[in-house]
């Protein structure tokens, strides 16, 4: 962790030094769906938050995804915890309109900027599964759980569209292979920073 902040000092330091270089920074938050094989169901819902910073193309981002199963009556619930550290690059272009969040905004008469980003990195997951039934009610089934940890190999492909300089909406479609459990799905994502 103290790596990669140093890293990115490192790197934006340099890019302030040299004119061609250009960098970016944002925060991201989002939710979707998941899924992954749990006990009552193969998908779950996710909230996910990360921290993304750019230099030429090079992308680098820190992000957490927390993801349960849709349970009212089953305690505790299942869920898997991811913290990410990825690498990407990424691919600009301008296109006319918007195509978040209504795809008819693309009758706007202007060009907005977009981004494509790739990622491969590194993660550390956490996950929940329950085991023996300890409790059988008619609307509260408690169960006893164990805990798992591994790391992964999260992989995503996001689509960035700036709204203005400092404000986005995207969207993206990860996968996960860890020790603990694969799973994938797909985020809608608000992003605040510098672009």
């Amino acid at each position: 962790m103290k790596n990669l902040i140093v890293i990115l000092f490192l790197l934006s330091n340099q890019s302030f030094s040299q004119d061609h270089l250009s960098n970016s920074f944002w925060g991201q938050v989002g939710t979707g769906i998941n899924f992954m094989k749990l006990q009552n169901t193969n998908s779950g819902f996710n909230l996910s938050a990360s921290f993304n910073y750019e230099v030429n193309n090079n992308n680098f981002s820190i992000s957490f995804l927390h993801s349960s199963e849709f349970s009212l009556f089953t305690h505790p619930e299942e869920y898997i915890k991811s913290i990410e550290l990825k690498y990407g690059r990424s691919i600009d272009f301008s296109m006319r309109g918007l195509i978040f969040p209504f795809p008819f905004l693309l009758i706007i008469k202007r060009n907005f900027d977009y981004s494509l980003i790739g990622k491969i990195g590194i993660s550390y997951n956490e996950s929940r599964e329950r085991t023996l039934l300890l409790e059988d009610d008619f609307f509260d089934n408690r169960y006893n759980s164990k805990n798992k940890y591994g790391l992964g190999l999260p992989i995503e492909i996001e689509l960035r569209e700036e709204i203005t300089n400092f404000l986005g909406m995207g969207v993206s479609l990860y996968t996960n292979f860890n020790e603990v459990k694969n799973y994938s799905g797909f985020n809608f994502s608000l992003y605040v920073g510098q672009f």
